[in-house]
């Protein structure tokens, strides 16, 4: 009864992503045997990582850049290439 009230909390807070981390440590026996403070971390980390990720995805969006895409490993540099 507590692991689905805490879950629901952390829904109700939007800790979305933990509560899913959450949910698949229960489920995965190899959690069992790291140190709270261990899965606690992993927890943080997971929460702390989507927002970053989705703070950058809003900016850029945002941002109004041409291609919101791009990256580097896509530049094309062959000479026969409209963009070289």
């Amino acid at each position: 009864m507590l692991r689905e009230t805490t879950i629901s909390k952390m829904h109700e807070m939007k800790m979305n992503v933990m509560a899913q981390a959450f949910e698949d440590q229960l489920i995965n026996p190899d959690f069992n045997a790291m140190p709270f403070e261990d899965r606690f971390g992993l927890l943080i980390d997971s929460e702390w990582s989507n927002r970053k990720s989705n703070r950058l995805t809003r900016l850029i969006k945002n941002a109004g850049y041409e291609f919101n895409n791009a990256c580097v490993e896509d530049i094309n540099y062959r000479e026969d290439s409209p963009y070289a």
